[in-house]
């Protein structure tokens, strides 16, 4: 009586085989279906989006013209401050800025 070895082999190498590729298959199954929950997200808190408001430029920040006239002004001693438009200048900046932190 003989037994062939070989094929007896051969068909538990199959078997090991469909069942490593059926697991690669769930795992590679799994990680697609996990790809879409595990995203990394980022939210602003309202402050930063007050504060980025602040930062975008509505008006052009440099005026060159005005700042040659004021260096002049102040060089020559003509520069006179007006201390009550500059205290309520002072205060609306103080409560927008409070309104921007207080959201």
């Amino acid at each position: 009586m003989s037994i062939n070895i070989n094929r007896q082999a051969t068909q538990k190498n199959i078997v090991i085989e469909q069942n490593r590729t059926q697991k690669q298959q769930e795992v590679r199954k799994q990680s697609i279906d996990n790809t879409g929950k595990n995203q990394d997200s980022v939210q602003l808190t309202a402050q930063a989006k007050s504060l980025n408001k602040m930062q975008s430029p509505s008006e052009p920040q440099v005026n060159k013209q005005r700042i040659e006239t004021l260096k002049a002004a102040i060089l020559n001693g003509d520069y006179k401050i007006n201390t009550e438009r500059l205290a309520e200048k002072l205060s609306k900046f103080e409560g927008d800025f409070g309104k921007a932190f207080a959201q």
